[in-house]
């Protein structure tokens, strides 16, 4: 796996919040942690962008014919 370049940066985090995230994602490090939920959040929002595209586009097409159309 290619690792991409780092960068030192101080954050304040609270103690208590980043001891659960590490728990809940089983996390070496503190910065594991971090780096972890930042990729998340970036493919999540990557996601939201290609839905927002397709909706620009008219949306994917019901070749089943089973969605609900639309009122309006």
């Amino acid at each position: 796996m290619c690792r991409a370049a780092l960068t030192r940066t101080n954050l304040l985090l609270e103690v208590g919040k980043v001891r659960r995230l590490r728990k809940a994602l089983q996390s070496r490090s503190n910065s594991e942690a971090v780096r972890r939920v930042i990729d998340e959040r970036l493919a999540v929002e990557a996601g939201l962008q290609a839905l927002q595209n397709l909706r620009k586009l008219g949306g994917p097409e019901d070749v089943f014919r089973r969605a609900p159309t639309k009122r309006g």
